[in-house]
C-alpha cells in the first residue's frame, strides 16, 4: 500500500492577512479523513506574525491544531517562528513533533520505504555546522532509501522572495546522496521544479523542489513564465491548497489539491515518477 504525505506552509494568522487559512485547514482536515495513515508536514511560518504563544493559541490551534491534524503533524520552523526568541513557542507547541528536546530544529524519521528529513533554515545551516554534519551522517545511514527533505526557505523560487542562500549547503549534501524531493514554504505561492543539480543543471537524478506556501497567508503571484527561474515547470499564486504526495517503494506521484472555489488551479504528476534509489 502506498503512503501519503500532505504538505503545506505559511498558514495561520490575522484574518486580514491570512485569508485562506480557515479554508485550507478545512481542506486538510478532509484529506486527513480520506487518508487515515497520512503524515502532515507543516513547512514553517505556521503562526503569524511572530510565532508567539498567543498566536499559536489563537490562530494556529483552533483550526490547524485540531486533534485530527495534530496527531499526524511533523514540523519544521520558519523565519517568522524565530521572530520570537529561539522560536520557543514553536517548539513548545509541537513538542516531539518538532524534533529532539534540545530545540535544534532538525530530525528524521521513516515512512514506509521512504526516509524523511526535517531541516532548519534559520540556524546552523552553513557548511561545517553541527546540522550539516548530522545531515551527512543521517543520509549515509539511510543511503538505500528514497528520501524527502523538508525545510522552510526554498533554494530556488520565482516568487517575491526569490532564491534563498540559507539552504545552499543543504542542497550540496542532499544532491550528493541522491535525495529525490525538497519541500518548502516561505514564498506564498505554489511552484514545482524539474529535477536539478545545486547548480541549476537539469538532471533526471537531481532534486525536485516544490514550494507550497499556500496555507493561508496572502498569496503573491510568481513571475510570468518567461521570467521564472530555470527548470520551473509550474507556478501559481492564485490558489490556496495542499500538496499531496503518494509514495510507493520506488516511485512517487504528486497532486496539488486546491481549496474549493479557491481559483481552480491544480497540478498532477500524470503518472508515477521513479526514485533515484
Amino acid at each position: 500500500m502506498a503512503d501519503v504525505i500532505l504538505a503545506v506552509g505559511d498558514m495561520a494568522g490575522p484574518a486580514a492577512s491570512n485569508e485562506g487559512s480557515i479554508d485550507t485547514a478545512a481542506l486538510l482536515t478532509g484529506l486527513v479523513a480520506a487518508h487515515p495513515g497520512a503524515v502532515v508536514l507543516v513547512l514553517g511560518d505556521n503562526a503569524y506574525d511572530d510565532g508567539t504563544a498567543d498566536e499559536y493559541a489563537g490562530f494556529y490551534g483552533p483550526t490547524w491544531g485540531t486533534e485530527a491534524i495534530a496527531a499526524r503533524v511533523r514540523a519544521c520552523p520558519g523565519n517568522h517562528d524565530y521572530h520570537t526568541l529561539g522560536a520557543l513557542p514553536y517548539f513548545a507547541h509541537f513538542k516531539e513533533r518538532a524534533g529532539p528536546v534540545d530545540r535544534r530544529g532538525y530530525y528524521s524519521f521513516d515512512l514506509g520505504a521512504w526516509h524523511i528529513v526535517s531541516l532548519n533554515t534559520e540556524a546552523e545551516y552553513r557548511a561545517g555546522s553541527r546540522q550539516l554534519q548530522w545531515l551527512e551522517e543521517d543520509l549515509i545511514q539511510h543511503d538505500t532509501m528514497p528520501t524527502i527533505a523538508f525545510f522552510h526557505r526554498p533554494r530556488f523560487g520565482s516568487g517575491g522572495h526569490g532564491d534563498s542562500d540559507n539552504p545552499e549547503a543543504f542542497w550540496d549534501v542532499l544532491f550528493r546522496h541522491r535525495v529525490e524531493i525538497a519541500l518548502n514554504g516561505h514564498a506564498h505561492h505554489y511552484e514545482r521544479f524539474a529535477p536539478q543539480t545545486p547548480k541549476r543543471k537539469p538532471d533526471p537524478a537531481g532534486i525536485r523542489e516544490f514550494i507550497v506556501g499556500t496555507g493561508g497567508r496572502g498569496l503573491v503571484e510568481p513571475k510570468p513564465p518567461g521570467r521564472r527561474k530555470p527548470n520551473s515547470e509550474v507556478a501559481d499564486g492564485t490558489t490556496f491548497g495542499v500538496l499531496k504526495l503518494t509514495l510507493a517503494p520506488n516511485a512517487y506521484e504528486w497532486e496539488f489539491v486546491p481549496t474549493p472555489g479557491g481559483g481552480g488551479f491544480a497540478d498532477r504528476s500524470g503518472g508515477p515518477h521513479p526514485t533515484n534509489h
